[in-house]
């Protein structure tokens, strides 16, 4: 039998010999660290044109179907007329039938026998990005107090009207209107025009924004901060895949993205805060009032009227986004 080895000093690691293992460690999980999360944000940015792709796809079956496109109804002022969002008419062509099915169409979005549907999330308005629980709630404008208690929030909408205060600012073109006056400029999905259909994009669908990210709704978004969490102090009046109100109407932003009719057209805000401006709206009245932002670095995902799907830059300037919404302007357009 062999005696028993002596101890060697040398077979295991010195104090300095571990700490400089553990550096290296910490260094290289600090350099894939950056990269595990730009491909995680890459395939949330996937996910987010997959669901515009179907949710263009849907506009497309529908007008088939139907020769229009959905558009939302929405009367004007303090009424109980049924107000019926597009999204809601694309639910039986985007898998969620069993929805539409529950949706009592001749009541109001918020009304108590439509709570189970509107409540149930759709998967393909939410976008991955989007920091904010796809189960959270809008609520019924207005409330007083007003709670989040009604609509699981889609973070896409129509891009349905350019706000004519940006025409008689100046800071987009004119069209649609010969007589000169500032007039709102139509969208694919027009507001209340139940006639509205391709026919009448003489701009191309391929030239034509159908629809646009508006993430994170009702929580008020400024650049990539959240404006609070306590949604009776700040929050935008829109959100909810149900609401006619959640329908975007073009009106750009400052930079800063606290005030409205501005240069800024991309992910300077989610919309302006109804808390401080007071509902109704001084201005739009009991028209929601979110604006385009997605949550992908330096971009937001658009659909076309063609179907296709494309990221816009959010340094394009509002004259030209404008150009891109309005359906019917013969504009020569850039493609950001």
């Amino acid at each position: 039998m062999s005696p028993p080895r002596p101890h060697d000093p040398r077979t295991g690691f010195t104090l300095v010999e571990l700490l400089v293992v553990i550096a290296i460690i910490g260094v290289l999980v600090s350099l894939l660290l950056p990269a595990v999360q730009a491909a995680r944000e890459a395939a949330r940015r996937t996910q987010c044109v997959n669901n515009l792709k179907n949710i263009g796809l849907a506009v497309h079956n529908f007008h088939d179907a139907r020769n229009k496109v959905p558009v939302s109804a929405r009367p004007v002022g303090l009424t109980t007329a049924p107000r019926i969002a597009a999204l809601t008419h694309l639910l039986p062509y985007l898998e969620a039938g069993n929805v539409h099915q529950i949706f009592d169409l001749t009541k109001n979005w918020g009304h108590a026998d439509n709570r189970r549907a509107v409540n149930t999330p759709v998967a393909v308005f939410a976008c991955p990005s989007t920091p904010e629980a796809p189960t959270r709630l809008d609520g019924l404008p207005e409330n007083s107090p007003w709670t989040p208690e009604v609509s699981v929030p889609t973070d896409y909408s129509p891009t349905v009207w350019v706000d004519r205060r940006l025409i008689s600012a100046n800071l987009v073109d004119r069209t649609n209107n010969p007589d000169g006056s500032p007039t709102n400029e139509p969208g694919i999905l027009e507001y209340n025009n139940q006639d509205a259909s391709f026919k009448y994009v003489t701009d191309g669908l391929s030239n034509t924004i159908m629809f646009a990210e508006s993430g994170g709704r009702p929580f008020l978004y400024r650049k990539s901060d959240k404006v609070g969490s306590d949604l009776t102090q700040q929050r935008v009046n829109g959100g909810g895949w149900c609401r006619p109100a959640s329908d975007i109407l073009v009106f750009g932003l400052s930079q800063d993205g606290q005030n409205e009719v501005g240069p800024c057209a991309l992910n300077c805000a989610n919309g302006t805060d109804i808390v401080k401006l007071g509902y109704p709206h001084p201005t739009l009245s009991t028209f929601g009032n979110s604006a385009p932002f997605g949550f992908h670095p330096g971009i937001a995902n658009h659909a076309y009227g063609d179907g296709s799907v494309r990221s816009l830059n959010d340094s394009i300037d509002i004259r030209e986004y404008a150009r891109l919404v309005t359906r019917a302007g013969n504009e020569l357009t850039v493609q950001q």
